[in-house]
């Protein structure tokens, strides 16, 4: 089951709906330790304390804002929810908005939010409304200390929480080296749009998920595989298996080339492209 890292309640007008936030991601990362590349021993990071060099428990360390040089604000982040408790475990819709006129480029991290008291009814209702009228929901939560501006909106069954960003966290286009000139600059022929467009409509497809692959990380646990199993069975020196590293490196790359194989484009789809060049 998966952990909660969030409970209270979403409220809109008078209707509140208890709920629990859980990640959509499913962490499937390789994980790694770090090693010295000489002795091949863990390296391991330590909480230090800069004056007497001890090594300091989590439990006693906090956060603190550096207000001048040398002298810090702690900040209690139990202390601050206990202030206000119902400020860090309400989301208070705000506002209803379109879903069409979201731009993309704000959203950050989903979460789903799941009902949490036997009486289902709110959730529910609060999801079909939601779906008939397209629209989502503007609110602001508090995560660890952290204010978000939020997302509500039905998927399927569920009630998602997206957390966006404010407007002044993004940066704005100006501030990069795009091409704001006018198309016909680059002299672009009319002609070369429609092929670009007929080779677009051509690979159109219905997407399917479940058809694509993480290929470095599939590939990269097969060549750990395959390097555990020479490990267990060859116990050699340690230069002979420097060495032997260099050449497995060398042979992952390879497997990987192979995996992240394309089938050929189709004759039609070749000429497309070289009529486009």
């Amino acid at each position: 089951m998966a952990k909660s890292i969030w409970k209270g309640e979403i409220s809109f007008g008078l209707v509140s709906i208890p709920v629990s936030l859980v990640s959509i991601e499913e962490k499937t990362d390789i994980h790694f330790h770090l090693l010295d590349s000489k002795t091949k021993s863990r390296v391991r990071y330590q909480r230090v304390n800069e004056e007497n060099g001890k090594e300091v428990p989590w439990s006693d360390i906090v956060k603190g804002y550096e207000y001048d040089k040398g002298s810090y604000i702690m900040v209690d982040e139990e202390a601050f929810e206990k202030a206000d408790p119902e400020l860090f475990k309400t989301i208070d819709i705000e506002e209803f908005v379109d879903i069409a006129e979201i731009d993309s480029l704000y959203y950050t991290k989903p979460y789903y939010l799941v009902p949490e008291s036997k009486n289902k009814k709110a959730y529910v209702l609060l999801r079909e409304a939601l779906k008939k009228t397209h629209k989502a929901g503007v609110a602001k939560v508090i995560i660890r200390t952290k204010e978000s501006l939020s997302l509500i909106f039905p998927h399927e069954n569920a009630l998602l929480l997206y957390l966006v960003h404010f407007k002044d966290e993004i940066r704005q286009e100006d501030e990069i080296n795009v091409l704001k000139e006018a198309v016909k600059t680059y002299k672009i022929a009319d002609k070369e749009i429609k092929m670009a467009e007929a080779l677009i409509k051509d690979m159109t497809t219905k997407l399917e998920p479940e058809k694509y692959h993480n290929e470095y990380r599939e590939t990269l646990q097969k060549w750990l595989d395959q390097q555990s199993a020479k490990a267990t069975k060859n116990n050699k020196k340690s230069s002979s298996r420097s060495a032997k590293n260099t050449d497995s490196v060398v042979d992952f790359i390879s497997l990987l080339k192979d995996s992240m194989k394309k089938k050929n484009p189709s004759e039609k789809h070749k000429a497309i492209k070289n009529s486009c060049i």
